[in-house]
Parts: C-alpha cells; sequence; structure tokens
C-alpha cells in the first residue's frame, strides 16, 4: 500500500493573500501551471491507495484555505481521501473551529505551520491545539524547515522545537514535513528520539545532491523506519515523487559513493502511514 501523506487542495485565485502571490512572484512559482488544483487532486494523486488532503490556514503569510472547501473535496472521494484540519493557532478561534473540522467535517488529523502562521511551535496558543489532538488521537503534520515565504520566523520552523513539544506531548503522534530541509540531520536527531515522531519526504527529489545525504543519513542513523511518504501536490505529483525518490541513486553516476539501498526507498515508499499515525483505514468502514 502507498500513502501519499502530504497533499494540498487550494484555488491561489481565492484563498491566497497578495502577500502570498507576491512571494511566489519573486521566487518564480508560477501558480498558473498547477491548473484547477481541485479537479487535477484525484488523477495527480492516483497512484498512492490513499492520500491525505489539507489547506493551510496562516494569515500571518497570506494562506486563508477554508477547511469547509477541503472537506467538500474529501466527500467526492472518501475511499481515497483523509482530511487533516488547517489550523492556524494565532486564530482565538482555532479551537472550535479544530471542534467544528473533527466533529462535523470528518477530519483525522491537524495540518499545522508555526512558519506560516508565526508562532513558536511551544507557545501556549500551540500546546491547546495538541492538547485536543491528544485527548482525540488526532495526528499533527507541521510544514518544518524553509519555505519561498518572506514573512514569518523561519526559527519557528526548526526541527529541534519538536523535540520540546515530543517530550511535553509524548503521546502526540507528529510529522515533520520535508526532513525539515535544510536542517535534515536535525530532523533525525528528533525523529530518532520519540516513538510518536515521524517526518516525510515530500518535496526533496528534486534537489538530488541534498536529497541523497539526507537519505544517507537516515540510513547511517538506522532511522528509516521513522519516514513516510509524501508528494506536496501540487508542487509535485504523487508520480514525480515515487520516481524521484527511486531515482535517487542516479546522482551518483560513477563515483563510487554508496547507494541508498533499494530495500529502504521501497520501505519508506510502502510503508503503512496509518497505523504509524493511528487512522482508520476509510476503506473498511
Amino acid at each position: 500500500m502507498i500513502v501519499d501523506v502530504h497533499t494540498h487542495v487550494f484555488d491561489p485565485k481565492l484563498h491566497f493573500a497578495a502577500c502570498l502571490h507576491s512571494d511566489l512572484m519573486r521566487n518564480s512559482i508560477l501558480a498558473e501551471k498547477w491548473g484547477d488544483v481541485c479537479a487535477r487532486h484525484l488523477p495527480h494523486t492516483q497512484e498512492a491507495d490513499l492520500a491525505i488532503c489539507f489547506g493551510i490556514q496562516a494569515r500571518a503569510t497570506g494562506w486563508n484555505v477554508p477547511n469547509e472547501y477541503v472537506a467538500a473535496h474529501v466527500k467526492a472521494a472518501p475511499r481515497r481521501l483523509l482530511l487533516f484540519a488547517a489550523i492556524d493557532p494565532v486564530d482565538p478561534g482555532c479551537l472550535d473551529e479544530l471542534r467544528k473540522c473533527h466533529q462535523h467535517l470528518g477530519a483525522v488529523g491537524v495540518k499545522l505551520a508555526p512558519l506560516y502562521s508565526d508562532v513558536h511551535p511551544c507557545d501556549p496558543r500551540c500546546e491547546a491545539v495538541y492538547a485536543y489532538c491528544v485527548q482525540h488521537n488526532m495526528p499533527i503534520l507541521f510544514h518544518c524547515g524553509t519555505s519561498f515565504v518572506s514573512r514569518g520566523t523561519l526559527e519557528f520552523s526548526r526541527p529541534i522545537h519538536f523535540d520540546a513539544v515530543a517530550l511535553k506531548f509524548p503521546e502526540l503522534r507528529m510529522v515533520l514535513a520535508h526532513l525539515g530541509h535544510p536542517w535534515e540531520g536535525e530532523c533525525i536527531s528528533v525523529i530518532r528520539r520519540h516513538p510518536n515522531v515521524y517526518a516525510d519526504l515530500s518535496a526533496l527529489y528534486y534537489r538530488p545532491w541534498q536529497f541523497y545525504n539526507s537519505m544517507r543519513l537516515l540510513v547511517e542513523y538506522k532511522s528509516h523506519h521513522k519516514v513516510l511518504f509524501g508528494s506536496d501536490f501540487p508542487f509535485a505529483t504523487t508520480v514525480d515523487s515515487l520516481c524521484g525518490i527511486r531515482a535517487i541513486n542516479a546522482v551518483l553516476g560513477d563515483s563510487g559513493l554508496p547507494e541508498v539501498p533499494a530495500e529502504v526507498i521501497e520501505a519508506i515508499v510502502t510503508r503503512n502511514a496509518l497505523d504509524a499515525l493511528g487512522i482508520a483505514d476509510p476503506r473498511l468502514e
């Protein structure tokens, strides 16, 4: 089974503020190339048996993807898609939003982005969300690592801060997205310490040298069993991500450097992320 744990749904024209559009343009990220993201989502994630789907709520950096929008998309394919609620801890009504998403929209997990919300992961406002998630067995996928946005405090996205979160909330299941790039070593140090903390490989394959070194670190620290597959759709498709991950050793040429073992790659691709995150398989309901 293949589970894509990291896919976005949004409409840039409706859900992105002017500052976010400016950041996209400054970094030569052309939103029009994504086409109709919602319409493309199902066909471009079909190589995965299941996909976790979410928006982002983070007004500090211009993201405002309504959870109802994503929930309506998930409802169209309930045996293939799983909803994670996008929550902005800075919003005074964030816990009400989380309850609504969990109790009425069918959310089985949460998406948080401390960098985008410009809030430290150990901020008490975040901790209220963590406590709710522990109480209701909801995993959290965090944006972790750098980004193209110009606002928000980059320090809040460093993997090391999630070590303190895991110590205070040891039962909270967490996924640190993007292996915390460019702090992959720091991310690996965190996930190997905590039984309920994982990372995903989304949006890494198209930086092949950095990706190779990150994967070799995982092998050398014997921590690849704590990593899940994700694509970061629409920034990358599921099939392109699978191909890029499986072709990781192409960067080596005849250098003589050690390969990333094929069995490690396939174990990550086919890992049962639902079991790791405590999520029921919607195909069995």
